[in-house]
């Protein structure tokens, strides 16, 4: 039994190739390009993504370690340190990332994602809009719903100038309220027969102000200014060749949420106040955890 317990991996320990050559199927592209779609992603969401291709999720565990691990040309896959900082990091599903011969493996293939710029918010604040992100793409048809990607949105002949833009998700704003905004997620859903709704993500993990004296500071109130503007010169037809645009932020405390539903009653104009719309969710607060499913909470499931 020692043996045994000494020969196991431990899950924060670097990279140990024990093969000499990975080969990659289709349902190991998938699981990349879901990974590029979204950001990092634990095993729960990937399994989610590809288990029409597997064979249960010990065959995609498995799977996942080799990545990890790699062979003689390298990992395919990484294990963000910042996950181990949880406080459940022992007892929940391991986070995985793309290294860069995952990155040049779907280049190859002509399915990379095309890039926007580089990130630089906090791992919990990017991880917690890849499973916003992911659960919307994977409840959506459940709903008799389809999810439109970022990468569909550039992709349509209607894109403006974002898609050759060094930031696509960076709106340029109007003439009224100089400068850009940028949301951290951008994506549409289908009603099939009754049209298309387009929403920008804000993820608020109650870290920074409402409001602030000075609205060059990174705050909600700022944000709401510049989305305000963009509804009032619908800047994003011209940008992202979308039809219309609503605002959804996804926060982690039901108080906070009052708050920020509070301030846009009394600061968005009547008629587009009905464009803003808060999500919560407590998984990602203070002591934040992976989510045991996809969030189903956050798809808008209205109709038009």
């Amino acid at each position: 039994m020692a043996n045994v317990a000494h020969l196991r991996r431990i899950r924060s320990a670097p990279p140990s190739a024990r093969v000499q050559r990975l080969v990659l199927s289709d349902a190991d592209y998938e699981l990349f390009q879901a990974i590029n779609r979204h950001g990092p992603l634990p095993s729960n969401y990937l399994y989610e993504f590809t288990r029409r291709r597997r064979r249960d999720r010990s065959h995609l565990q498995n799977r996942l370690t080799e990545f990890y691990n790699g062979d003689a040309g390298g990992s395919y896959l990484t294990r963000p340190r910042q996950q181990f900082a949880s406080y459940q990091a022992r007892y929940q599903p391991l986070i995985y990332d793309l290294a860069p011969r995952a990155l040049r493996a779907l280049s190859e293939r002509g399915t990379l994602a095309s890039p926007a710029a580089v990130r630089s918010d906090p791992f919990v604040h990017r991880f917690m809009t890849a499973c916003v992100s992911a659960s919307l793409e994977l409840t959506a048809p459940s709903q008799g719903l389809r999810y439109i990607s970022f990468q569909e949105i550039l992709d349509h002949p209607k894109c403006g100038a974002a898609r050759t833009a060094a930031n696509p998700l960076a709106l340029q704003l109007g003439n009224r309220l100089a400068g850009e905004i940028i949301p951290d997620l951008l994506y549409g859903i289908e009603y099939p027969g009754i049209g298309f709704r387009f929403f920008a993500v804000e993820i608020d993990r109650n870290t920074e102000s409402i409001e602030r004296r000075n609205l060059c500071q990174s705050a909600f109130a700022r944000k709401v200014a510049g989305y305000v503007a963009a509804l009032r010169d619908q800047s994003y037809r011209l940008w992202w060749g979308i039809p219309n645009l609503h605002i959804l932020t996804v926060t982690t405390n039901a108080t906070h949420a009052r708050k920020l539903n509070e301030y846009i009653k009394s600061h968005v104009p009547e008629t587009v106040q009905s464009r803003f719309v808060i999500k919560v969710d407590a998984t990602f607060g203070i002591d934040w955890r992976v989510p045991d499913a996809p969030l189903i909470q956050m798809l808008p499931i209205r109709a038009l």
